[in-house]
This record gives structure tokens, C-alpha cells and sequence, in this order.
């Protein structure tokens, strides 16, 4: 799952109407579907606020350990979102532009060398001072071949101290990603000094940043704590605190927000009528780069026959799956990249392997010689919407005479057999990574040596392009080789996709300043509260 795992859960490493029946089970699953009342989008008004709480509700306990954003520990979307308040990256991505953060400037001086200008008045915020020695041990020790590192950036190489606040970075090959990784919501930078004290006995007094807010306290299964950074090198933290209480129970969370005891709530899309019964709430909705996917065990029979993938990715019924589990709130997707990547988005919703046709999924099986007889594992989870999606698919599966056995486990186990002993036929999950750039949305996921390819992805062909795609600069030629990169992966089913889910927000009339990030970035970093 793109970072690897639904928001709020824990990884190790790191989908027209449904037939009749599946679609009211699926419907009536996810508790309602979209609500005919119109959203008010409407917040307050006027010049931002200082001062105030802001309260919001956590599904699940953060990743321990929870706020170490240099572990492979550390891939869950709600933990990684969380930090981005007290870290801050090199860059930042804003309207699809790469700007200045930490770093104030920098210059590309080969194809393969850059030059970062370091801002000069920050510290950490425990004092130490921000500068070029304290940049180097964090992607020391993201490079240490015998550490945990995740969230790499790709192809670097080396980094070199050039003057206190001025550090090189070199890569082993060109890479047009290379700088939009470097932002908050991917590579954050924490506390030398904390990272050596308390890395490995505390990650949570590990866990210091030099962004907008200080994690001040952390109590598991109860509540996270942080309070404005005076000392702030920039002027948007508007709150005195943030407080997220932990609360598995989504209903409780609803209800909670009804109560007026959150101030924002992230709302499933199939809870968004229960949530509107707060008349006064102000609505965001947003579809960014994520997409959900059934996806085969290409390394066993029968999945590595490509026409026995195409049959199963075209028996799914992608806006059947959007309307009766999403009720609207997502868009069905007919290969990985959606319309919010920009250029490299093509409609590939003509491709035979990635429409839903009943004829056509049984031709593709039929051609396979595909054995209906036998059984099919589908291992899936027990959270809201994947379970439901895995429910609508098995049925999908089970309408053009696949034999399916679906099992759910809890999202740990799940994760333990998907990416860690990868003992599996089946499976449906979400590329959850909030991204800006199509080469973190697929590479990782298809490439032969790509972090999260479980799935056994070995095309050569498939390789060199995503490699050539990495490094090229212009970007119309960039995203004609993801144009060719979506249909091999598409035609090929490697993977159905099947929605581009929405984010949807709900918060009170009183929040101000939410923004959604497409990088990863927390909605509430530049929050304030009307009186």
C-alpha cells in the first residue's frame, strides 16, 4: 500500500452498479452512500487567528516506533502525516512547483550534482542547530546499507558537507523526481542529536523536527499532544496546540464530531451521511494520485498467465465498485495514474484488461485454459472500505465462474502474509501514497526491484522504461513514457485497478486555513480557529 498501508494502520515493510444483491451488501457495509444534501464548503472568513486547540480523532496507534520518520517502521499515511506538523523537508511541493524550505536555494550543477543553500535561522527543536552536518546525518543514515531506511530518494548516491549551511548531494544516475522527494511529506528532518540519544530506547523523544508544532506528549492508545514551536522559523502556526485522540471506532469518532468534540474528522466515504447530520459542517473533498488494486502473486500458477490476469481484471465492475461502496466518492480507475498526476494521466478505460465485461473476462480465462473448477484464495482485510471492495470482487469473480475462497484477516496479519512471506494467491490494497510525481506512484509498485512489488513483476521492457522515465527531464517527453508505462502495466494486467478514492474532510465552522497536500503534508499545518 503506497506508504504502504491504509491511514492509521500498521506495516512492516512496507477496488455500474454491482449485480444487484453484491451492491445492496456492499451499500448497506459502508453504512449509506452519498447523501442527496448539498456540502457546505463555506469556513470562516477574515485574516487568520492565533491561539486555540485544534482537536481530531486517530483511527488506529501510530506505528512504533511512531514518530521516526527515518525506519522502515514508519510507512503508515496517518503517522507519516502526523510528523510532517513537527518536521519540515529540503523542499516543499506547492501547486505542483518544487519551492524553498529548508533549503533556501539550490542549484543543479550536472545532471547528477546538486547544491542546497541552507536556511540560516533554524534549530531544532531542541536546540540544536539546523545546518549542512545535521542535513548529512539524516541521509547518512537513510543511505546505511545496514540500516532501516525508507522513502530513499532515487539514485542518490552521496552527501557532502560543502560549508555550514551549503551541503552537495550526488546521484548515480539523472533523476527528474529527485528534488520533489526531498519534501515534508517524504524525507523529514530530524534531530541528530535526539536520533542518537533516543532513536533505539525512545522513539517518541526521538522524534524532534524543526516544523510548526513540538510533539510534547504521547500516550498509547489514548492521545498525541503537540504545541506550537515559538521559535518557528516561519509565521503560519497559528494554533497553540493539536491534539489527536486515539479512537478505533469510527462510529465513536462520528459521533464524537456530532457532539462537537473534534473540530475535523476524515470521513469514510460511506459514513459521509451519518456525518452530515451536523448541519453546520463545513466539507473538502479531494481526489489526488492514490488508486485501489486487485493484485495477483504473478510468481504461482495461475497468475503468471497474463490472460488469466486480464480475465479477472475484466470481470470487475470498477463503477459499480465507485457508486455502491464509495456512493460517488471516487472515481473508477482504468490503470495507475489519475487525472491529478497531470500530463502523465491518459484515459486507458477502452483497454480490454482494465474494462468490465462479463464476455470478455470469460474469453481471456477460456484462451488461459483456465481451470474453473479450482479454488482461488483471496486473502484480504478487515478494514472498512478494502473489506467491502474485496467483498463486491470475490462476487464480481464469482459471476463468470471463478471459484473464489475469500479470507479476511486483521490489517497486521494481513501485512505480515502479503509483505513480509508474500504467502499469496489474491489480494486487493490501496496505493496510499500521497504523491506529486508518477515515478513514486509506480515504480515502486511494478518495477522488478521495487520496494512494494509483492507481486512478482519481472518485465524487462517494463524496467527500462520506468528507468528511462526517472531520468528524463522534459517533461511532454516524460510523460509520453508514462502514457507507455500505464498501458504496458494496464494491458498486461500486472494489476486492476479498480477507484480513485476521495478524501473527504469534515470540520467545524470555526476551522480555518485546511489545505489539502497531494504531497502528504497534514491538512491542519496551517489551520487556525475563528473566535
Amino acid at each position: 500500500m503506497g506508504d504502504k498501508a491504509p491511514p492509521e494502520t500498521r506495516v512492516p515493510l512496507t477496488r455500474r452498479g454491482l449485480f444487484a444483491g453484491a451492491a445492496t451488501l456492499a451499500v448497506s457495509a459502508c453504512g449509506g452512500g452519498r447523501s442527496s444534501a448539498p456540502m457546505n464548503t463555506a469556513g470562516p472568513t477574515g485574516p487568520p487567528r492565533r491561539g486555540g486547540t485544534l482537536r481530531l480523532p486517530l483511527t488506529a496507534e501510530p506505528i512504533a516506533p511512531a514518530f521516526d520518520m527515518g525506519t522502515s517502521a514508519a510507512g503508515s499515511v496517518g503517522t507519516a502525516a502526523i510528523a510532517t506538523l513537527a518536521y519540515n523537508g529540503l523542499v516543499e511541493v506547492s501547486d505542483g512547483k518544487v519551492v524553498p524550505q529548508l533549503a533556501e536555494a539550490w542549484d543543479r550543477a550536472s545532471p547528477t550534482r546538486y547544491v542546497f543553500d541552507l536556511r540560516r535561522d533554524v534549530v531544532f527543536h531542541d536546540g540544536t542547530p539546523f545546518d549542512a552536518a545535521a542535513v548529512k546525518a539524516n541521509f547518512d543514515r537513510l543511505l546505511d546499507p545496514e540500516g532501516d531506511g525508507v522513502n530513499l530518494p532515487p539514485f542518490l548516491e552521496s552527501v557532502k558537507v560543502l560549508g555550514r549551511h551549503q551541503v552537495e548531494m550526488r546521484l548515480s544516475r539523472p533523476a527528474a523526481s529527485f528534488l520533489p522527494s526531498l519534501r515534508r511529506g517524504r524525507v523529514m528532518m530530524m534531530s541528530p542529536v535526539a536520533v542518537a540519544k533516543f532513536a533505539k530506547s525512545d522513539p517518541f523523544r526521538a522524534s524532534v523536527g524543526t516544523g510548526p508544532y513540538v510533539f510534547k506528549e504521547y500516550r498509547a492508545g489514548n492521545v498525541i499532544r503537540l504545541e506550537r514551536n515559538d521559535d518557528y522559523w516561519g509565521d503560519d502556526n497559528y494554533l497553540d496546540a493539536i491534539t489527536f485522540t486515539i479512537i478505533p471506532d469510527t462510529n465513536t469518532q462520528i459521533m464524537a464530531f456530532l457532539n462537537d468534540e473534534f473540530d475535523m474528522i476524515d470521513v469514510l466515504p460511506g459514513k459521509a451521511s451519518q456525518v452530515k447530520r451536523r448541519r453546520d459542517a463545513v466539507w473538502r473533498e479531494n481526489t489526488g494520485n492514490t488508486f485501489n488494486y486487485l493484485t495477483f502473486n504473478q510468481t504461482v500458477k495461475p497468475f503468471d498467465n497474463a490472460d488469466v490476469r486480464r480475465g479477472f481484471s475484466a470481470a470487475l465492475d470498477r463503477e459499480g465498485i465507485a457508486a455502491g461502496i464509495y456512493g460517488g466518492h471516487a472515481k473508477a480507475a482504468h490503470g495507475p495514474f489519475s487525472p491529478a498526476i497531470g500530463p502523465a494521466f491518459e484515459d486507458l478505460s477502452g483497454g480490454a484488461a482494465q474494462a468490465y465485461s462479463v464476455d470478455e473476462a470469460k474469453k481471456f480465462l477460456a484462451r488461459a485454459g483456465y481451470d474453473f473448477g479450482a479454488e482461488v484464495a483471496f486473502n484480504a482485510f478487515t478494514q472498512s472500505p478494502w473489506a467491502q471492495e474485496a467483498d463486491a470482487m470475490a462476487a464480481q469473480l464469482e459471476q463468470v465462474g471463478v471459484n473464489v475462497r475469500l479470507n479476511k484477516e486483521d490489517f497486521g496479519s494481513w501485512a505480515d502474509r502479503i509483505y513480509t512471506s508474500r504467502d499469496f494467491a489474491l489480494t486487493n490494497s490501496g496505493q496510499t501514497t500521497r504523491t506529486v510525481d508518477p515515478d513514486e506512484v509506480i515504480y515502486p509498485l511494478v518495477h522488478s526491484k521495487g520496494d512494494l512489488n509483492v507481486s512478482g513483476v519481472d518485465d524487462p521492457e517494463l524496467d527500462d522504461l520506468l528507468e528511462k522515465a526517472r531520468a528524463e527531464d522534459d517533461p511532454g517527453l516524460r510523460a509520453e513514457m508514462y502514457h507507455d508505462v500505464a498501458r504496458l502495466v494496464a494491458d498486461n494486467a500486472y494489476a486492476a485497478f479498480t477507484v480513485w478514492p476521495s478524501t473527504l474532510t469534515a470540520m467545524s465552522p470555526k476551522v480555518g486555513g485546511y489545505a489539502f497536500s497531494p504531497g502528504g503534508t497534514h491538512g491542519a499545518a496551517q489551520c487556525w480557529l475563528s473566535a
